[in-house]
């Protein structure tokens, strides 16, 4: 089987277009969904209907309706977006760990726009090798939107900032995702979770902090964001094999 019959069979777009405007408060609602994948990249504030809740989104707010789903949006005032219907084969959410049918709000909104506009050029054109190239785009496309979902940014934020404390219900609230559909999307990017993450780095920090003598261990402790000296001693001799004055010593002793 050559790759342009593997395109075809398991991915096609069936309605590509970027930058696009709507009448004013104009309203979108297909009650059974649109029999295929919808993927909006909204421009302006919209009002999203998810399981009969209402919720307001903001500009470059995104959502990936999944076949079946029910579509119900309306512009707050202004409408216009980019979106992209297309069927495929592939578990989106396995693959690419993108939430379905979640307001989400990517990082990275222009190129993930500029991907859109590519693929709507080559659907419109149709040209030599279209379908090779548009399966291509499409995969650019779902990479992009995976690399600007917010948790890879919360997790740089967290990890600079490693001293703070932080909890699961600060963490989900930052990314707008459900605490399951979080750590979902964290062990898909980083096959970790961010307790391992955070504590490693901290361990990381008490490490070489160890290594300056001018400080005791408490603060050492203080500053790598343990506020419990003892739950600092007793994972610190879990991870290391030795407690943190062993190490200390270690460390000073020449080599």
């Amino acid at each position: 089987m050559n790759f342009h019959e593997s395109a075809d069979r398991d991915f096609s777009i069936q309605f590509c277009e970027y930058n696009y405007s709507n009448p004013d408060y104009d309203q979108i609602y297909r009650p059974n969904g649109s029999g295929d994948y919808l993927f909006l990249l909204f421009k302006t504030p919209m009002k999203v209907y998810l399981d009969k809740k209402l919720s307001i989104s903001g500009e470059n707010a995104c959502i990936l309706y999944a076949p079946g789903y029910e579509q119900h949006y309306k512009a707050v005032h202004r409408f216009r977006n980019s979106y992209l219907h297309f069927s495929c084969k592939a578990n989106l959410k396995k693959q690419y760990g993108i939430p379905l049918n979640t307001v989400f709000y990517p990082g990275n909104c222009e190129e993930i726009d500029a991907c859109i506009r590519l693929l709507h050029k080559e659907h419109i054109a149709n040209d030599l090798f279209s379908d090779e190239y548009e399966y291509t785009l499409f995969q650019q496309l779902m990479i992009t939107i995976a690399r600007g979902l917010k948790s890879h940014q919360l997790r740089l934020e967290m990890l600079t900032n490693y001293a703070k404390p932080w909890d699961t219900t600060e963490l989900c609230k930052k990314v707008s995702l459900e605490k399951s559909q979080f750590y979902s999307c964290y062990q898909k990017f980083f096959q970790s979770t961010p307790h391992t993450d955070l504590l490693q780095i901290r361990m990381d920090k008490a490490k070489n902090l160890l290594t300056n003598e001018a400080l005791t261990v408490q603060q050492i402790a203080q500053m790598c964001g343990f506020s419990d000296f003892s739950h600092f001693s007793r994972y610190f001799r879990k991870q290391a094999g030795c407690s943190p004055l062993q190490w200390r010593r270690k460390m000073g002793e020449p080599h």
